[in-house]
C-alpha cells in the first residue's frame, strides 16, 4: 500500500512561508487539499486507491482529533485493508465514547459511544486507538447496505475475522437499527469469494432467491486443471462467472507480458474446456449492470436453468 505524502501549510506550517504557494497550487490542481493547511500531491493521489486516499484523510486529520475519538467504521476500514464500494467517504468516521447522537461537522463524522464497550487496536504509527477487525465489521454490517458490507466483511473473514465473533457483536449492540440486515450480512459472508463484485453478485443472487453456490469450484479434465468458476450450482449442472472489467482492463490483474487481447483468448479457451466438462451443462455470465438489477439477473440465471423464487422484503438490505 502506497502512504500518500501530507504536506503542512498555512498555520500547520511553522516556517509560515508555504500557505500562499500550497493554495496557489490547490487552485491549480498541483495539489489536493484534504484540511485546512493539509495537502498531498494531485498526481499521487490520482493513482493511489480509494483506501490509501482515505487513510491519507486520517493522516491529515489525526493530530487535530481528541485523544478519546476512536477511529471507527469506514475509516476503520481502510486501515485494516477492506474493500469498499467505489470511494470511501470524504469525511473520517470515528466513535466518541461522550456522545449520544451522531454529529457531522465538514471532516469528521462522531459516532455515539455512550455505554458502549470499545474493542481496539491501536496504530502504531501514531498511538491512535481503532475498533479492532471484528467490531469494524459488526459497525459496516449493522450501519451499510448488503452491496457495501459483504465485500468488505468477506475479506475480514479471510484475513482473520470469526464469524460468530462478530455475530455475537452485533447482539451485543443495544441500537435495534440495523439489526436484521447485519444478521443476514453475517450468513452471507464467504472467505472464498474472489473479489468484491463476486461478493455483490452473490447478494443479487441472494436477493432473486437462488439457491445458494459453491464458490471456487474447481474443475479438470484430462488435460489437468481447467480452473476455479466463481460459482457452481451442483443440482443445475450450471456455472455462473462475474465479469468485471479489472481482469481485461487492469494490467495488475494480468500475467507479466500479457495483453487484454491475450486474457480475452485465454478466457475463452478456458471456457470452452468448461463447457465440454461432463458435469457442466449451462455457462453464464454476468456483470455489475446485473448484479444490481434484479430482473436482469433472474433473466440470466433462468437462461442457464438456475430457478428463482420470489420473496417479500419486510426491512431494509
Amino acid at each position: 500500500m502506497a502512504r500518500l505524502t501530507i504536506i503542512h501549510g498555512g498555520t500547520s506550517d511553522t516556517s509560515g512561508r508555504r500557505g500562499r504557494a500550497l493554495r496557489s497550487a490547490a487552485d491549480a490542481g498541483a495539489v489536493v487539499r484534504l484540511a485546512p493547511g493539509r495537502f498531498v500531491n494531485a498526481q499521487d493521489w490520482r493513482q493511489a486507491t480509494p483506501g490509501e486516499r482515505h487513510i491519507a484523510r486520517i493522516k491529515a486529520l489525526h493530530d487535530r482529533l481528541a485523544p478519546r475519538l476512536v477511529v471507527s467504521h469506514a475509516s476503520a476500514a481502510a486501515l485494516h485493508g477492506l474493500p469498499w464500494t467505489g470511494e470511501f467517504p470524504d469525511v473520517i468516521e470515528v466513535i466518541d465514547p461522550r456522545r449520544t447522537t451522531t454529529q457531522s461537522l465538514t471532516h469528521v463524522r462522531k459516532r455515539p459511544g455512550v455505554g458502549r464497550v470499545l474493542r481496539t487496536v491501536v496504530m502504531i504509527a501514531n498511538g491512535r486507538r481503532i475498533t479492532d477487525l471484528v467490531s469494524t465489521a459488526a459497525d459496516l454490517a449493522i450501519s451499510h447496505e448488503l452491496r457495501l458490507s459483504v465485500p468488505a466483511l468477506d475479506v475480514a473473514l479471510r484475513i482473520g475475522a470469526d464469524r460468530d465473533a462478530i455475530r455475537a457483536e452485533v447482539a451485543g449492540r443495544t441500537a435495534v437499527h440495523g439489526r436484521h440486515r447485519a444478521s443476514i450480512a453475517i450468513d452471507l459472508l464467504d472467505a472464498r469469494s474472489g473479489s468484491p463484485g463476486e461478493s455483490v453478485g452473490r447478494v443479487g443472487l441472494d436477493e432473486v432467491g437462488a439457491p445458494r453456490p459453491v464458490l471456487q469450484q474447481e474443475f479438470h479434465d484430462e488435460a489437468g486443471l481447467i480452473g476455479r468458476v466463481d460459482f457452481w450450482f451442483p443440482e443445475q449442472g450450471a456455472v455462473l462467472e462475474f465479469d468485471g472489467r479489472a481482469k481485461y482492463t487492469d494490467a495488475a490483474f494480468r500475467a507479466a507480458g500479457a495483453t487484454a487481447a491475450d486474457v480475452v483468448v485465454a478466457e475463452k479457451r478456458r471456457e470452452d474446456r468448461l463447457r465440454r466438462h461432463r458435469d457442466v451443462r449451462s455457462f453464464g455470465r454476468f456483470g455489475w449492470r446485473e448484479a444490481n438489477d434484479a430482473e436482469a439477473l433472474r433473466a440470466i440465471l433462468h437462461g442457464i436453468g438456475v430457478p428463482t423464487t420470489r420473496r417479500p422484503f419486510t426491512s431494509l438490505r
